[in-house]
């Protein structure tokens, strides 16, 4: 299985600003599991700064959320709902619980509501 992919042509994605509380999600093509129902999701960091992951739990490979967009615990961490695995948001890192590795990171640009997504990478070993 590969630990990072980059798209070619990079994708052009239009940003969509999400209700409060859940994350914008979209397909992308050649997900690192290869199943093409796994979505991507991303949050707008207070800084401004877009992150993005694939939705799948790195403990037990199943999506992270209830279908409902939203991926955060109220202390801010990326939760799965299932299992409790939790994540660093800005990072992807796991940080608690029986994940063994980050987050597989989306990795992007963003101009003005432009998201230009060149690519993803398997998070670190935790």
């Amino acid at each position: 299985m590969r630990d990072e992919h980059l798209y070619d042509p990079p994708l052009e994605i239009e940003w969509r600003e999400p209700e409060d509380g859940k994350a914008f999600v979209t397909d992308l093509p050649e997900p690192p599991s290869g199943d093409k129902t796994d979505q991507a999701f991303f949050y707008r960091l207070p800084s401004g700064k877009v992150v993005g992951y694939f939705n799948r739990c790195m403990h037990v490979r199943i999506p992270l959320d209830y279908d409902d967009k939203k991926f955060l615990d109220s202390n801010g961490f990326v939760v799965c709902r299932v299992h409790g695995a939790r994540y660093d948001l800005e990072t992807g890192d796991a940080v608690l619980g029986p994940a063994y590795s980050g987050l597989t990171k989306v990795q992007l640009s963003m101009d003005g509501n432009r998201m230009r997504v060149t690519g993803w990478k398997k998070g670190n070993m935790a």
